[in-house]
């Protein structure tokens, strides 16, 4: 079924020769579930290489990418020609052989400004249908001249066969918009006085995008003369034969998947802004265009763009969401397309240090308000922290809090979540803020009631739910650790209401953070999903994955990374496990993140994983252990 939120994004997808650029289409329209997406420049069934595919809303912008300038390599056959001037047709010509010289000498006149006839198999319309479908049809077709620049026209490698009377070379040619390559070639060969079709042609770049960055690029073979030689021949076998996408390369276009950020936005030449929150119903609600509501983002576009929008702005959210384009016209503004958000996200939580709390930098109608907070070490935040979280949420009188500590537990024993899960995961809870404690020698021996004491006098706190087994404070000195009983007595004393939890009983034991760390190691993901209500993640934004192993089935790899979180330790073995990838290599983008059912190897404080590509091992973010049975 496919989602109905259509993702909105690029794909750099590198086709192989013998698909179409339609089905290359279908492939990637599977891959991210969606219908919605749209080319820049389509690729005859024989060549390959790189197809630029923009989806959602970003098809708005295939006019733009469309517009910049291509890089291709191409073999060109000197000696014979076909009909379609391409390995799919038939040879209706034989010419003389050419020398490298003559080839060397002839690339040089044609660059620059030329006139060229495109090729009659080719998509353009004539008369309101194709010209390749006329031809077909038996009509004469007359192509009109239109006018191209080529930037470069390069040649990278020479080869004559003495036996065919055929002479081959490799060029790479930087052209514009609405080049043909093939009528490059046609054209080249009859000013040597012989004809020439393309023996193979791969697309290498569009505008500031390559081909070494597109998903499925590691299927594609080298492209030499002998290679395209070799697979010309097996083309003209296969002639009929329609190929297809292996699940492997589905798995590697999502990986590949591009959200469009600013950064991106740069590169595709537009200058982009914030849309100011306070002008964010304004703009959706196609309000007049102003100045003020926008603030423009500095220093990402490159001194030099040959891709410039000079009259177009890219727009995102404050979340960093892509919001739309604008347009500049006459010193005024006026809306492009804009692209409204699918729902609102949850604002960054508030954390506080205890040293801030110290300071008592803590919001002033915060604490004139109250404050209803739970304390604890909340590793894992599993349902029986739920239950604390839950009493805490319900007071609405109140500014909701968490009170823990940056480190949950004995480093020996390993934590269940890191800090940084811990926070995300605080942060969906919709509290207001939190207070995260490092845990050093001077905080180890303050008082219990001392600290109380500092929630109540410097955060307000009115509300305080706890677990019966609470304790705090310093353990060594008489009268220093608190427990719940003391706790009950000093609430009376300082005016806030305590309210005592029960434990949270599953399959007849007591939930904790010590009994999901058992069952972590034990493997028993199934119960530790049943304790957490989510599977068990280990947070990997620190490992960095190399490649171990060589290819282990559909082209997918075996990457390793040292265990250098501070999460438990599973023991070693083989899992099945989802990884969460996010859209760009940014170690810190948490945004648009894309996930992979595959393998992963627990062995010798080492975790591996099967991936598609060094660039989706670079993006591991999260890996999600499934749960045998539930």
């Amino acid at each position: 079924m496919k989602s109905k939120k259509t993702p909105s994004g690029i794909i750099l997808y590198a086709k192989n020769s013998g698909l179409t650029s339609f089905s290359s289409l279908w492939s990637i329209k599977h891959a991210i579930g969606t219908e919605k997406v749209g080319h820049t420049g389509t690729l005859d069934s024989f060549a390959e290489g790189l197809l630029v595919v923009l989806s959602g809303s970003l098809t708005h912008l295939v006019s733009h990418i469309t517009s910049f300038t291509k890089t291709y390599r191409a073999v060109i056959c000197f000696g014979k020609t076909t009909d379609t001037l391409d390995p799919t047709g038939i040879v209706t010509e034989k010419g003389k052989s050419v020398s490298k010289e003559q080839v060397q000498s002839a690339l040089g006149k044609f660059t620059g400004t030329l006139l060229q006839v495109p090729p009659v198999y080719s998509a353009i319309h004539v008369d309101g249908k194709r010209s390749s479908e006329l031809v077909r049809e038996g009509k004469k077709v007359e192509m009109e001249v239109r006018q191209v620049f080529i930037y470069k026209n390069e040649l990278i490698d020479f080869k004559e066969d003495e036996g065919s009377g055929l002479s081959y070379a490799l060029v790479e040619i930087t052209c514009s918009k609405g080049t043909y390559i093939r009528a490059l070639a046609r054209d080249i060969a009859q000013s040597l006085g012989t004809c020439a079709y393309l023996t193979a042609l791969r697309r290498t770049k569009i505008g500031p995008f390559s081909l070494e960055d597109a998903a499925c690029f590691s299927s594609l073979d080298e492209f030499t003369i002998e290679k395209c030689i070799e697979k010309e021949k097996i083309i003209a076998l296969n002639k009929n034969e329609k190929k297809k996408d292996s699940d492997s390369s589905l798995i590697d276009i999502r990986s590949h998947f591009l959200t469009f950020t600013p950064e991106l936005a740069a590169l595709c030449g537009f200058e982009s802004s914030t849309l100011r929150e306070e002008w964010k119903n304004s703009y959706l609600n196609g309000r007049p265009l102003q100045g003020k509501m926008f603030s423009r983002m500095e220093n990402l576009l490159p001194e030099k763009n040959e891709f410039c929008a000079e009259k177009e702005i890219a727009v995102f959210y404050e979340s960093g969401k892509f919001a739309g384009i604008i347009q500049k016209r006459d010193g005024r503004l006026f809306y492009g397309f804009v692209v409204p958000p699918f729902k609102s996200e949850p604002a960054e939580l508030p954390v506080f240090s205890w040293t801030q709390i110290q300071s008592r930098d803590f919001p002033l109608e915060w604490k004139k308000k109250g404050t209803a907070l739970t304390v604890g070490k909340f590793d894992g935040i599993h349902i029986g922290h739920q239950a604390l979280i839950d009493s805490v949420l319900q007071q609405n009188d109140f500014a909701k809090g968490v009170v823990t500590f940056s480190s949950s537990c004995k480093k020996s024993a390993g934590e269940v979540t890191t800090l940084k899960q811990k926070l995300k995961i605080l942060k969906e809870k919709n509290l207001d803020f939190a207070v995260v404690i490092d845990f050093s020698d001077d905080f180890s021996k303050i008082k219990g009631e001392d600290f109380i004491d500092t929630l109540v006098d410097v955060c307000g706190m009115k509300f305080l739910a706890e677990g019966k087994d609470f304790n705090c404070g310093y353990k060594g000195e008489s009268g220093g650790n608190l427990t719940m009983k003391e706790l009950a007595l000093l609430a009376g004393n300082k005016g806030f209401y305590l309210s005592e939890i029960q434990d949270v009983i599953l399959e007849g034991k007591k939930v904790s953070s010590s009994r999901i760390r058992d069952a972590v190691k034990n493997g028993d993901f199934a119960l530790v999903q049943k304790m957490l209500l989510r599977p068990f993640s280990y947070d990997c934004s620190e490992i960095r994955f190399t490649l171990s192993g060589c290819c282990e089935k559909d082209g997918m790899r075996w990457f390793e990374g040292e265990c250098s979180s501070s999460q438990v330790l599973l023991s070693e073995g083989n899992y099945n496990v989802v990884a969460i990838m996010s859209g760009s290599e940014n170690v810190s983008n948490e945004k648009n993140l894309n996930t992979l059912h595959t393998l992963c190897a627990v062995e010798g404080g080492k975790i591996k994983l099967l991936l598609p590509s060094e660039n989706a091992a670079r993006r591991v973010r999260t890996i999600n252990f499934i749960p045998a049975k539930i």
